[in-house]
């Protein structure tokens, strides 16, 4: 047995030798094939026409990579393509080139990993055709020093406490090299024209490649390092959009603009790095550029060559930058815009206004201010931005967007609209504030709309009627010594309300200003409360102050306009007063009036009205009370409609004592004075009968005395229900601005007011009648 394990051990031993030492590749099989491509240097050699591009790369460290392995592609100028850049550039040899501007343009050239045409537009990880169009170069540029007094507009600048500043000018990103094809053009919808707009002097053609302005004459020249491709220019680092503001050929006439979005800037310290020239260790700072237009900042940052969204989408996409020139800025303010009416100086602005100002020159693709777009050049805040081909001065494809010089001002629809003084004058904040806890502010801001502010400042929220109650009333504090220490409406977010006529204890300051933090509780009433009283200064449409009409405000309530200058709501006609136009500010969408006042919603509901009408409505009452139609308030003397739902807006076409005694003689109702002697039945019959009565005169749609509100409305009664729904009888309504009648659409039946009309009550326009409806 011994003897055969030994006898197995030794066969498998000199199988293993075998296999080792017998079994060796044939080397003629793996030589190098004789006819494969050279690396990516000697094909250039071997190509002849890049002798000036080869050295421009003997001057660097590339030519050992390029010669001897890695993946790269490179983008070569040819000799000819060299020899015009020395001519434009005054050049008259090779050598007479700066080192650093070699290095510089070598470094552009060069990206990592081999692309053909097809690869070359895949994006990251997808492999779809089309999808990109640019790939980082090897260039990324130098640290830079700055003085801190050409800084002087960043953020903060005054905190700088140092003279000098090494800046990390790169933020550690590498420019692009942008490059188009028909399959990435295609895709995204880029015309021929639009590359034509965007390279003036260059044509794109079907089957065209081009790198930047530069045309590609040879494409995919496979190495056995890489790919090659043969232009017709030399492409040095393009400036990206911040740095393209101070091109030299531009004479400084983009420098108002700079410095706005310079205001947007500040210093950080990256810490101590080494100093590659020196091998010290120094301190180096970076630009930040704040954004988001939600914060009222830039909508994305200029100066950085990356596009950073959610994803980093630098090989697919480019922003689009616009930039007014100073004299158009300049005239812009001089002008009568709404600007130009709050401010004398681009630099009085506060950050915010200067970010909403910035919002309408800032686009999420280049393409969007291209020709093919015009007319659908929406901003990154989807604004449509009224940009016309006739405004551009000046162009250029940036490393990181297309950049177009502007010799006009695109108004923003924040401040260009009704929107604009509200944003522009803090004595609006609280105003402002609720306009845009409501979600209206957008589309107060929409120019295909027409409407109408009352403008409410913070001091004219005073001892003024709670909509929601029947008897407070409430002052909001804007300077006041029980208020917290250093307390400032405008910055403090919290706004303080004093409410006064409560019925119970609630007779104090909303939020309490002693509290550690205010109660949400009374942060919401304060909210809810001033947000009730805003939506009565604006209208959706415009105000003719001489048409002494009425006009439906947001609230739902009514405003009266009369005598070319005069506006009140259903309060200030009950107290006798009304507010009048102070200053007029005309916006793209509507006219925003400077109030004298407030305007007041109605002060009192239905029965309180009636009451105080009760010489004319005295039966009427007492058909709704015999009903039992009233709910009582505690605290208060006046009552509500128990079959109401006061979310919504009513007409009562209240019939006088007349048409009341007509409708008992006629017997569709009992003598609400006999009701209490009748039995139980015959009571309950003639609650039900004075109760549908009652019913009948009410309208489901607020009708005052317009001569524009009509068309066909339910009344509160119905007489019977289909699939478990109430069938409400329909009033046709014919509508002047001196009476209205309503005809019933089933029977014909038809009234007609008469007497007193317009009578406000919370969310019930009165009218009299002088027969009841049947």
């Amino acid at each position: 047995m011994a003897k055969k394990i030994m006898h197995r051990k030794s066969l498998i031993i000199l199988c293993m030798i075998m296999a080792v030492f017998g079994c060796k590749p044939d080397p003629l099989e793996y030589a190098r094939p004789d006819d494969l491509a050279g690396t990516i240097y000697t094909q250039l050699e071997s190509m002849g026409t890049f002798d000036y591009y080869l050295k421009s790369l003997d001057q660097t460290l590339y030519p050992e990579p390029l010669k001897k392995g890695g993946s790269w592609t490179v983008f070569a100028p040819t000799d000819e393509a060299f020899e015009k850049f020395m001519s434009d550039e005054g050049f008259a040899t090779f050598d007479a080139i700066p080192q650093e501007r070699i290095q510089h343009l070598v470094e552009n050239t060069i990206i990592t990993d081999g692309w053909n045409t097809t690869t070359l537009t895949y994006f990251k990880s997808r492999f779809y055709l089309g999808q990109s169009f640019r790939r980082r170069t090897q260039y990324q540029a130098a640290n830079r020093e700055f003085d801190k007094d050409t800084l002087q507009h960043i953020f903060e600048w005054d905190k700088l406490d140092q003279q000098k500043y090494l800046m990390n000018y790169s933020n550690g990103r590498q420019k692009t090299v942008d490059y188009f094809l028909d399959s990435y053009m295609s895709t995204w919808g880029v015309e021929y024209s639009d590359y034509d707009f965007m390279f003036p002097g260059e044509t794109f053609n079907e089957g065209d490649m081009k790198v930047f302005d530069a045309n590609v004459s040879q494409k995919n020249v496979i190495a056995e390092n890489g790919i090659i491709y043969a232009l017709d220019k030399v492409i040095e680092p393009q400036p990206n959009l911040y740095e393209n503001l101070s091109a030299a050929e531009y004479g400084g006439k983009y420098s108002m603009f700079k410095k706005m979005i310079e205001r947007f800037a500040e210093i950080r310290s990256l810490g101590d790095q080494i100093n590659e020239e020196t091998g010290e260790l120094e301190e180096v700072f970076q630009f930040r550029f704040y954004t988001g237009v939600e914060n009222d900042a830039l909508p994305f940052n200029p100066f950085d060559e990356n596009y950073a969204t959610n994803i980093d989408g630098t090989l697919a996409q480019a922003w689009g930058f616009l930039a007014p020139t100073n004299d158009a800025l300049i005239s812009y303010l001089d002008g009568n815009s709404i600007l130009g009416q709050f401010y004398d100086s681009y630099d009085d602005m506060p950050l915010d206004v200067v970010g909403k100002f910035l919002s309408p020159y800032f686009f999420n693709d280049y393409w969007d201010i291209c020709p093919s777009r015009l007319g659908q050049s929406y901003d990154t805040s989807l604004g449509l931005v009224d940009y016309k081909l006739e405004d551009v001065v000046d162009k250029r494809f940036c490393s990181n967007g297309f950049f177009v010089g502007v010799n006009t001002v695109y108004t923003n629809n924040s401040f260009g609209t009704i929107m604009g003084p509200l944003l522009l004058d803090e004595n609006y904040s609280i105003m402002l504030g609720a306009i845009q806890d409501l979600g209206i502010d957008t589309a107060l801001q929409s120019k295909s709309s027409r409407f109408t502010i009352l403008g409410v400042k913070n001091d004219q929220f005073v001892d003024v009627a709670d909509p929601n109650s029947a008897t407070r009333k409430i002052t909001v504090l804007v300077d006041d010594p029980r208020l917290p220490p250093g307390y400032d409406i405008n910055v403090s977010g919290v706004v303080y309300m004093e409410v006064t006529g409560d019925p119970g204890n609630g007779n104090r300051i909303y939020p309490d200003p002693e509290a550690s933090s205010p109660s949400s509780a009374d942060v919401a009433y304060v909210t809810k409360t001033i947000n009730d009283i805003v939506l009565n200064q604006i209208v959706d449409e415009d105000i003719d102050f001489g048409s002494n009409n009425y006009y439906q405000t947001r609230s739902g309530e009514y405003v009266y306009a009369f005598d070319g200058n005069s506006a009140a709501g259903g309060g200030d006609i009950q107290l006798g007063r009304s507010a009048q136009i102070v200053e007029t500010k005309e916006t793209a969408n509507g006219n925003f009036y400077e109030m004298s006042s407030i305007i007041e919603r109605p002060l009192g509901f239905t029965y309180s009205l009636l009451v105080d009408n009760a010489t004319t409505f005295s039966s009427f009452l007492e058909v709704l009370e015999s009903a039992d139609a009233f709910i009582t308030i505690v605290g208060s003397d006046d009552k509500l409609l128990n079959f109401l739902n006061l979310s919504r807006t009513f007409t009562l076409f209240a019939p006088n004592n007349s048409a009341v005694a007509q409708a008992i003689s006629d017997g569709v109702i009992v003598d609400p004075s006999t009701v209490d002697g009748l039995d139980d039945l015959d009571k309950a019959i003639a609650k039900r009968d004075l109760l549908n009565f009652a019913r009948k005169h009410f309208i489901q749609q607020a009708l005052p005395t317009d001569g524009k509100t009509t068309g066909t409305f339910a009344s509160m009664y119905f007489s019977k229900i289909v699939d478990f729904a109430e069938i409400y009888d329909e009033f046709s309504v014919v509508n002047t601005t001196s009476s209205i009648s309503i005809t019933n659409v089933e029977s014909g039946e038809s009234v007609t007011t008469s007497g007193i009309t317009n009578l406000f009550s919370k969310r019930v326009v009165i009218h009299e009648t002088s027969n009841y409806i049947k």
